[in-house]
Order: structure tokens, then sequence, then C-alpha cells
């Protein structure tokens, strides 16, 4: 936001949206086994990873982002899918946002945004839950095991900054190409968990 990469238009607009897709996410998840979930993601990393990496520019879905019931429609999909995964927005905005002209440092920063759309009512929801499974681990609190959470907001505050400076410095094209390697890695190893289990 301090560098104005932030596209706040966007964000109000599909924030209650995605918001939808990430509570129906939430009870999906309920239903679903790891493997499964693991599966669906790496299929889908893989994918988006190969579209970032070798991706042309000239490559568009339109002009501009979907407004009406293309928004109504894809930006839920982007809430569910992301907390099926257990990722932030990142992984589904940025290319959504990519193929409908945003340049790649505008993506990455508003889908930061998506982040905390969907992380708030998907934590709130499996705070709820009630799962009490035999082999539960210490210090959880519905489906959230809290110094993993405290852990990972901890490390998010202190290195985020640091990924922005990044960012900012680099060229579009090779950040397209690490944010690709990162999220097509994630994919094989979410892959590797899945059939070795």
């Amino acid at each position: 936001h301090k560098k104005g990469a932030v596209d706040w238009a966007i964000l109000r607009g599909w924030g209650a949206f995605i918001a939808v897709g990430a509570g129906l996410g939430v009870i999906a998840t309920m239903g679903l086994s790891g493997d499964a979930l693991m599966m669906i993601f790496g299929g889908l990393g893989v994918s988006i990873g190969i579209y970032l990496a070798f991706g042309r520019p000239e490559w568009r879905l339109g002009d501009t982002m979907p407004t009406g019931i293309g928004r109504a429609i894809t930006a839920p999909v982007i809430g569910f899918l992301s907390v099926l995964m257990g990722i932030g927005g990142g992984s589904f905005g940025v290319p959504l946002m990519t193929l409908y002209g945003v340049p790649i440092h505008r993506a990455v920063a508003t889908a930061a945004g998506f982040g905390v759309i969907i992380a708030v009512p998907s934590v709130m929801g499996f705070l709820l839950a009630t799962n009490t499974g035999p082999n539960r681990p210490p210090f959880m609190i519905g489906d959230v095991n809290v110094v993993a959470f405290a852990t990972v907001v901890a490390m998010t505050l202190i290195t985020t900054p640091l990924g922005v400076k990044l960012a900012h410095r680099m060229q579009p094209k090779p950040l397209r190409h690490i944010f690709a390697v990162f999220i097509i890695l994630v994919a094989f190893n979410m892959l590797r968990q899945a059939f070795v289990a």
C-alpha cells in the first residue's frame, strides 16, 4: 500500500465474494481427506506455475477484471479453493489478475489483500470446528494449532516487508518466474506427500 501497488478498487469489489467462498471452503474441508486436498492443489499448482513461467504477456481473458456475474462466480471460487489448499489468495489471484492485464507487481500486492480476506473467515470457522480425533496434537482450539498459528503470524510479520522490497526491485518477468517456481515446488511437494501417504 505504501508503494501504491494495491488496486483497492479490485480489492473492494471482490472482497465480499472471496470471503463467501472462503466460508464455503471451511465447510467443504470437513468432508475431504488431506490426501485429496493435496492432490487437488498439486494439479492446480503445477498448471498455474506453468502458465506463469511460460505464458505470454499478450495472453488475456479480457482487458479489465470481471464484474457482475463473472465476478460473482470467479471471486468465491478463489476463496473456496484457497481455503481447500490452505493458502493465501496469491496462488490463484495473481495468475487471474495477470490474465486480465493487471501488472504483476500490482497483482501480487492486491492478492496479498485477498489473503487477509480469505484468512479471517476461514480461521474463525476452523476455531469453531469440533474435531475431537484421538491423535490431536496439543494446543488446539477447534482445528487451529495455536502455537503453529502464532509462529506463522510472527514470521509473516517479519518477512513480509522484506518480500515487498525485493519484489519491487525486480523486473516483471523474473518476478513471474520466481512466483512460478515457488508454486510448482510447493505443488510437487504436496503431490509427493499425497502419493507417499
